[in-house]
């Protein structure tokens, strides 16, 4: 199965992996969901929207997780990497980033390049991957994290140029606060209310309005835009 279609997405099992598939199913596009982990919920999505049985990778070893995609016989026509980790802690405090490192930032740019490389023959794609607003204003107290996100924004910014003679666009989509899942929160519900008071639509984002920004540069109608991060922050000011 080839064709710009065919959209790959990571991450599905999280929250806003999963609010993703469900817009590129919407949008009319056949699914491949890949997971590291939850992959029954992974399932559970793929057979509510009509998406292909999911893989489950290490995305840390890309090109193994090519491998396994290759065993499908797809060749995606997008691919929107929303997997990742965050991190709380102190520059003050030692500890080792590199962990964080390999899963936001290596495995995104490894398998981008990979899954890059299909979209070459077919003389046109959609790379969009999940950064965050913090990798352009910084996040006090996430420092790698922020770091990492700001390297997604660089990366794509450059390999735009790469990509572009080829049709395909990289594009970065980067969300503020995201509401929670059920029974789920990096934040006390105090750093929630400090949060939502220095946004301008004095609300957190839905997972499903930043999944459509996703839907949107992934989509036909976004062709002459890359190499660009698009923040989905709510005119957040902090």
């Amino acid at each position: 199965m080839t064709g710009p279609r065919v959209a790959l997405v990571t991450g599905a099992s999280g929250l806003l992996g999963a609010a993703i598939c469900h817009a590129l199913a919407d949008a009319g596009m056949t699914v491949l969901p890949v997971c590291h982990q939850g992959v029954d919920r992974a399932a559970a999505l793929a057979a509510k929207i009509g998406a292909l049985d999911p893989v489950q990778a290490d995305l840390t070893d890309p090109a193994a997780a090519m491998d396994r995609i290759r065993e499908r016989g797809v060749v995606p026509g997008v691919l929107v990497c929303a997997h990742g980790r965050t991190l709380r802690r102190s520059v003050l405090t030692p500890g080792d980033d590199d962990g964080l490192w390999d899963v936001n930032v290596h495995s995104v740019t490894r398998l981008a390049g990979l899954v890059g490389k299909g979209m070459l023959r077919q003389r046109g794609g959609r790379i969009v991957l999940v950064g965050s607003r913090a990798g352009s204003v910084g996040m006090p107290g996430q420092a790698e994290y922020a770091a990492t996100k700001a390297a997604l924004s660089a990366w794509a910014a450059s390999a735009a140029w790469d990509f572009g003679r080829f049709g395909v666009t990289v594009n970065v989509v980067a969300p503020g606060a995201v509401q929670p899942g059920p029974g789920s929160s990096l934040y006390t519900e105090e750093e929630n209310r400090a949060v939502t008071d220095r946004i301008a639509l004095r609300r957190l984002a839905t997972p499903e309005e930043v999944a459509d920004a996703v839907a949107f540069l992934a989509g036909p109608r976004s062709g002459y835009i890359t190499g660009q991060t698009l923040l989905v922050d709510g005119a957040a000011r902090w």
